[in-house]
């Protein structure tokens, strides 16, 4: 017991960082070690209780320390959750008929089932190989232009492609990402991707997709005939060499736009690959993990007042 106290406590720990208290599910799947089954976990928790650091309200767990208000905070997350999943089903049904997109996830909080009044609906897009940069430039220029630069509803934080599915940075921030992302294009797709990283099995052992909520809808699986069409003109034109090019001017954007950093810095907060395009520009993962790294340290009764994290 003293174990899986202590496996309990880590959990909520990070999770804590976002004050998000966690289902017993939800516990279950994040758990660092895989020692029992679901129903196993459950019986100990019903028989001897969490331990004497955490606390358990109306199915949710948290550190004690917390008040009640992290509870309430999460049900009002999840009931403006609802609306933005209508939204996130409208930007989805738009984005599918890009030319190369090849499949959507959900990530961010929604795909926590969670949103306050601050949070966008976010995309993890993948494209087609040899065509993210002309599928994202479209995608970019069509929000500039017709939302006005709006990313409320259509915020566009990642592209990888498909011949690159496995996610090359490996940390327990990534791999928490990736559990919670929601596929609502292309669920095959989406399937290679989860196969590609397994990986993050090696920080949540008893992970399942199952043991998370979601009120994710997959849309029709097959490319629009209006994307089949928009893609003909590209078979015409030297689109390797165009995709290259428009790499090559988004490197240039972000060295003029953030001329403080050194290329090392800038490699990593703005990542500009014939595979992938991901943004970092407040060095947000960093920030999660040393304050994980120093809370751990600290352990549950640690000072708080350092770890207001929006989430992202």
């Amino acid at each position: 017991m003293e174990l899986m106290e202590r496996d309990i406590e880590s959990t909520l720990l990070y999770y804590d960082l976002w004050q998000y208290p966690l289902t017993t599910d939800e516990l279950y799947a994040f758990l660092p070690r895989n020692s029992m089954t679901l129903g196993e976990f459950k019986e100990r928790l019903r028989e001897n209780g969490p331990g004497p650091n955490i606390v358990e309200k109306e199915g949710y767990y948290y550190l004690n320390g917390r008040t009640a208000d992290v509870v309430s905070r999460r049900k009002e997350g999840e009931r403006r959750a609802r609306f933005m999943w209508r939204m996130a089903r409208v930007a989805t049904s738009l984005i599918r008929r890009f030319p190369f997109v090849r499949g959507i996830m959900v990530s961010g909080d929604l795909s926590k089932n969670l949103a306050t009044r601050e949070s966008d609906v976010d995309f993890f897009i993948v494209t087609a190989p040899n065509r993210l940069w002309i599928a994202r430039s479209l995608l970019i220029l069509f929000k500039k232009v017709f939302l006005l630069n709006r990313k409320k509803f259509f915020c566009l934080n990642t592209f990888i492609t498909s011949d690159n599915l496995a996610l090359d940075e490996r940390n327990i921030y990534v791999a928490a990402e990736v559990a919670y992302l929601k596929p609502v294009y292309n669920y095959q797709l989406f399937q290679d991707f989860e196969r590609a990283n397994s990986w993050i099995r090696d920080y949540f052992p008893n992970f399942n997709t199952r043991f998370l909520p979601s009120t994710a809808e997959i849309m029709s699986e097959g490319n629009s005939v209006l994307q089949r069409i928009l893609e003909i003109p590209f078979a015409l034109l030297p689109s390797d060499r165009l995709d290259t090019f428009l790499l090559r001017a988004m490197e240039r954007v972000w060295k003029n736009r953030y001329p403080e950093l050194d290329d090392a810095r800038r490699a990593r907060s703005f990542r500009t690959t014939k595979t992938d395009s991901r943004t970092y520009p407040r060095d947000y993962q960093d920030m999660v993990l040393s304050l994980y790294a120093e809370r751990s340290k600290a352990g549950p009764q640690g000072r708080r007042h350092e770890l207001q994290v929006e989430h992202r």
